[in-house]
């Protein structure tokens, strides 16, 4: 019996050792990944939109298909400033909080496999919140589909808009506009 199963055994290593096929074509290099970024400018938050406003993925104005597993990720425009005579956009992820006089002010987020919206929530009375945090406000939204998503899970961090760009190979200069009015 031990002189059968040691040869079988060998017989095993050897066969699966073996199981290494060619390599694949390597593909392209530096070029955007599949996915969408666009800019949603002027959103106002008002009480009679119960202080949120949404977007359907196929409405005209995006015209994009998203799955229910790809990672949605909306950015507020968060302020500029002036870097050597360039201005440059700060972009925080939502949820973001505002700290006011009066309260906490939230900017959030959902999202369903048609549809996302951004809305304001918080412990402040939304009704008295000043007119800088409730009307023109831009966000930057960046789908990444699922299976790019889930090859970068751990190693890219959301939170920073500029890691996402890198790791994404984000073209900025193209960007699509959509006009929230």
């Amino acid at each position: 019996m031990k002189k059968i199963i040691m040869p079988l055994l060998l017989a095993v290593i050897v066969a699966f050792q073996g199981c290494k096929g060619p390599e694949g074509p390597q593909g392209p290099q530096g070029d955007a990944l599949v996915g969408t970024t666009f800019d949603l400018v002027g959103v106002d938050f008002l009480a009679a939109d119960d202080f949120q406003y949404g977007l359907t993925f196929a409405d005209a104005k995006l015209g994009v298909d998203v799955l229910e597993s790809d990672a949605v990720l909306v950015y507020i425009n968060w302020g500029t400033e002036d870097v050597n005579g360039t201005t440059l956009k700060t972009y925080r992820l939502l949820p973001q909080t505002a700290f006011l006089d009066n309260g906490i002010l939230t900017y959030n987020t959902d999202r369903t496999a048609q549809d996302f919206s951004i809305f304001l929530d918080g412990t402040v009375n939304l009704n008295t919140v000043i007119a800088d945090y409730t009307r023109d406000q831009d966000f930057r939204v960046v789908i990444i589909p699922a299976d790019f998503a889930a090859r970068t899970a751990g190693q890219v961090d959301y939170s920073d808009y500029n890691a996402v760009v890198k790791a994404y190979n984000i073209d900025e200069s193209k960007i699509k506009v959509v006009k929230a009015n």
